[in-house]
């Protein structure tokens, strides 16, 4: 599994020197393999499954751990988890199709298309609640129906019926367009939407008109019963007092799909950013027009304080270079992801994992951070010096845990762990001679030892030796 995600660093290390990023990627990939196995077992996270695309090359992607601890399963990278809140990105999709096709307007009123929908508006002078609002998270709705569906063990889903039947006592919590108000409610209202509009059940117009054009075929919505526990990873609890996490209990989303319930793997969230970088800029359609796509893009609404913008679909925001970026997290019963996209230089990252009360925002972050500390691409100087001799773990018990030395360049760099900001914890070495080695931009050394074979076995590091260890 990781063995065919190599393959790709030799393709994407052309595609960076044709871009002129001239990076040489494959050392930061080997420590991302090296900090993400260890973060998943000092974290006791069952499974993690994490991709990079650039463009339109998936670039690395691994996996690590488990899908199904009871039945010992490794997590692969075509191994599905649900990607509960992601899932809101593919419903605004679908509704910028049915307005590519003349269907709807973004302006159309909701109590036009839906005519249950009688949701109290206390701030009638800022207008009627449109597809418009609930796309960009500013019709003022609730977040919630009410419902308890976020309740432990069952997660009691509302149908679509008991959905609608409370809508009339529900009230909105500001006026339309006057803040950012993140509503599941809306987008499930959105995906009523879509079936009245198309005649079509929801999941059935997003497998035909989105998933399978995009040849996204191991995307589903909801959890089938028949895969779970095999090719859909099985859903687990944050860490208890005892250490442990428990099964979380298998649910379905029914009328809060459209806001979160599609499974997908984590190859086929890669066609899916790699088809938005392809469409923006594009001339002809695929799935949607290429102007509708950027119009997702483009920020829609704002929070009163100016914290977050959101798009269609989207978080919208800019960093301190002035790149553009899009992004949404998933948070649901026993599963978390991440998708990052940077539209500036269409690099996009992902991040699924089978388990709560992980960061996954924090572990993306992680996987950029290795990334920019690549260093140049240069041909290894070191005479007469193999380093992958020095490469491996390395003991530093009782004070501390351990750290990662690897191959970086033509030196060497140490990884301490766990670390939950891996730049932070990555030590640059130059060689020295011999088996010496020196901190870059200090004068301090590490020293490493061999056995009577010639075999690396400890390291001399601050006056003390750390002996080497096998996972």
């Amino acid at each position: 599994m990781k063995n065919i995600s190599y393959l790709l660093i030799g393709l994407f290390m052309s595609i960076c020197q044709a871009q002129n990023d001239n990076k040489n990627y494959t050392d930061a990939f080997k420590l991302i393999d090296v900090w993400l196995e260890s973060q998943k077992d000092y974290e006791a996270i069952p499974g993690i499954t994490a991709m990079v695309v650039r463009d339109q090359d998936l670039v690395w992607s691994g996996a690590y751990g488990k899908s199904n601890i009871e039945q010992d399963t490794d997590i692969k990278r075509s191994t599905l988890c649900s990607i509960c809140s992601i899932t809101k990105t593919f419903t605004a999709v679908a509704i910028m199709k049915l307005v590519d096709e003349g269907k709807i307007k973004l302006d159309d009123k909701v109590k036009d298309i839906l005519p249950h929908f009688k949701v109290v508006q206390k701030y009638p002078d800022g207008g009627f609640i449109t597809i418009r609002s609930l796309l960009s998270h500013s019709s003022g709705l609730p977040r919630d129906s009410g419902h308890n569906y976020w309740s432990a063990p069952d997660f009691p889903f509302p149908s679509e019926n008991e959905l609608n039947a409370v809508l009339k006592e529900l009230e909105t919590e500001s006026p339309v367009g006057a803040n950012l108000s993140y509503s599941n409610l809306g987008y499930a209202l959105l995906g009523q939407i879509i079936e009245q509009v198309s005649g079509m059940p929801f999941e059935q117009y997003l497998k035909t008109h989105v998933l399978i054009p995009l040849q996204m075929s191991d995307s589903y919505v909801g959890i089938k019963g028949s895969l779970y526990g095999n090719k859909h990873a099985v859903g687990y609890t944050a860490v208890n007092r005892n250490g442990i996490r428990k099964r979380a209990n298998l649910y379905q989303t029914k009328a809060i799909s459209p806001a979160a319930g599609l499974s997908t793997s984590i190859l086929d969230l890669a066609k899916y950013a790699s088809w938005q970088f392809r469409l923006r800029n594009a001339s002809v359609k695929e799935v949607l027009n290429p102007s509708s796509l950027r119009k997702m893009h483009e920020v829609q609404s704002e929070s009163k304080n100016g914290s977050r913008t959101w798009g269609f679909g989207f978080e919208v925001f800019s960093d301190k270079s002035g790149n553009k970026w899009v992004s949404h997290g998933g948070i649901c019963p026993g599963y978390v992801s991440y998708l990052k996209m940077n539209l500036t230089n269409k690099m996009g990252y992902g991040l699924m994992v089978n388990s709560n009360r992980v960061n996954a925002i924090q572990l993306i972050n992680g996987i950029m951070g290795i990334m920019k500390k690549a260093g140049s691409i240069s041909k290894n100087d070191a005479k007469n010096i193999d380093l992958e001799e020095y490469t491996g773990y390395y003991n530093l018990n009782p004070w501390n845990s351990e750290y990662y030395i690897s191959r970086w360049g033509k030196g060497l760099v140490a990884l301490y762990l766990p670390a939950k900001n891996p730049v932070d914890s990555m030590y640059f070495y130059e060689h020295k001679g011999n088996d010496t080695f020196r901190l870059i931009g200090s004068d301090e050394e590490i020293v490493f030892k061999r056995d009577k074979n010639g075999k690396v076995y400890q390291v001399l590091n601050g006056g003390n030796y750390h002996p080497k260890m096998k996972y």
